[in-house]
């Protein structure tokens, strides 16, 4: 059995050696290092289908069991093992984490565009980091003082 791995190039070597870039391609995705912007992971198009397939599947199957009311508890209690960090939300927020973890995520591989559960999984960590942080938490209670306003200089055009 092939084991995949990703084969990393730079950008410059795809260009001197494209044929056998492509031919790796077969057998692995190819991840290309790019100094003047973000390296680009270059796949065959029925890899990345499948593992949209896949993800839409499994969303799929957990939006049934949250959907069933026998099975809503017990696939809630089983967020902390999966997800760890979401132990530190308390019980309603972890409910509400998951519900919109998979409402997004379902969203997103229907439209192909996957930043909206990238960062929604960011916003729920950090909320839970400040939730198990006792002076995170203190500092957005704090009394700060009423707010003046700050006079700001007008743009020059």
């Amino acid at each position: 059995m092939d084991v995949m791995t990703v084969a990393t190039h730079t950008f410059s070597y795809l260009l001197k050696h494209s044929g056998d870039v492509l031919s790796e391609l077969e057998h692995r995705d190819v991840l290309l290092e790019r100094r003047d912007g973000e390296d680009v992971l270059v796949s065959p198009r029925h890899r990345a289908e499948a593992v949209k397939d896949s993800l839409g599947m499994a969303m799929r199957v957990l939006a049934g069991m949250l959907s069933d009311s026998e099975l809503a508890p017990r696939t809630l209690r089983t967020v902390t093992v999966s997800i760890p960090w979401t132990a530190w939300l308390s019980a309603p927020d972890q409910e509400e984490f998951f519900r919109e973890f998979v409402t997004t995520a379902r969203s997103c591989n229907e439209t192909d565009y996957y930043e909206p559960l990238s960062r929604m999984l960011y916003r729920w960590k950090v909320s839970a980091e400040v939730m198990h942080d006792p002076t995170l938490s203190a500092l957005l209670v704090e009394d700060r003082g009423p707010d003046e306003p700050v006079a700001l200089d007008r743009p020059v055009l």
